[in-house]
């Protein structure tokens, strides 16, 4: 049986690095993300260019019973899993009274409990093929007080706190687990611009998507808890932990501001 490195949110951005990353490496790949992505395309392109395996599932991981339908078609497959990547996620800069019920349903659905039952459902199989990893993506802000990103924020704190944790409670069972706080990470035009209107720990963070997935990837199978992508997000990481809730909170607000001139 045949092991594989499972990303959700392969289409684009960090996820499709890292998937080019983990194929450079000799790692076999199985990418996930919603329908209509090009996601058979891109995953044939990977293992052509790389003389690996691939292989794509298309689905909703917001809807709990598709992540039971991933899990059944990769067992069917008789696919391995040792590297289970949770990428998938999505933030934004909005008052969180003017979120509609269906965008906070979404965002927690996604960054929240898609993460947490993915791997719920994939430890097990985790263990059978140790050792084994995986790497949560979270957020550098998931440090700091962010109003206007107020739900963001909170959902990626839950994500590295709940990583940290499993990291030594899986330390001993072959699973060493990790979490990313990736910078400000110039993956499509609305962030883009949101970078170029930043403040200046916006800009200091600033890393392309290949490298964020390069540094990662080596990090998380160096067994590194907590993953911070070069010295400067470091530092950064060092300081916004220092800076009281109350500066940190006027700065977002600022910025805010800023951004919606």
């Amino acid at each position: 049986m045949l092991n594989y490195t499972l990303i959700t949110g392969a289409s684009s951005g960090i996820g499709l690095e890292m998937a080019k990353v983990c194929a450079i490496k000799g790692m076999n790949v199985l990418m996930v993300s919603l329908p209509n992505e090009n996601l058979e395309e891109k995953a044939q392109s990977i293992a052509a260019n790389n003389n690996v395996n691939t292989d794509f599932f298309e689905c909703d991981l917001t809807e709990i019973k598709e992540i039971d339908g991933l899990k059944d078609w990769l067992i069917k497959k008789g696919y391995g899993v040792n590297f289970l990547i949770n990428n998938a996620g999505f933030g934004g800069t909005v008052k969180f009274s003017e979120m509609s019920a269906e965008l906070v349903d979404k965002m927690i659905n996604l960054n929240i409990k898609a993460t947490t039952h993915m791997m719920n459902r994939f430890i097990p199989i985790l263990k059978e093929n140790q050792p084994s990893n995986i790497l949560n993506v979270s957020s550098l802000i998931s440090n700091q007080t962010a109003p206007y990103k107020a739900l963001y924020t909170a959902t990626k704190t839950y994500v590295r706190n709940l990583s940290v944790s499993l990291a030594y409670e899986l330390k001993e069972e072959g699973v060493s687990v990790s979490v990313l706080l990736p910078g400000a990470t110039p993956t499509n035009k609305v962030v883009t611009h949101q970078i170029e209107k930043g403040n200046f720990a916006a800009k200091v963070s600033v890393m392309s998507a290949y490298n964020v997935a390069k540094i990662s990837i080596e990090k998380a199978l160096n067994g590194v808890i907590i993953i911070t992508t070069g010295a400067k997000n470091g530092f950064l990481r060092r300081l916004l932990a220092s800076i009281p809730n109350k500066l940190t909170a006027k700065i977002a607000i600022n910025q805010y501001k800023k951004q919606n001139k």
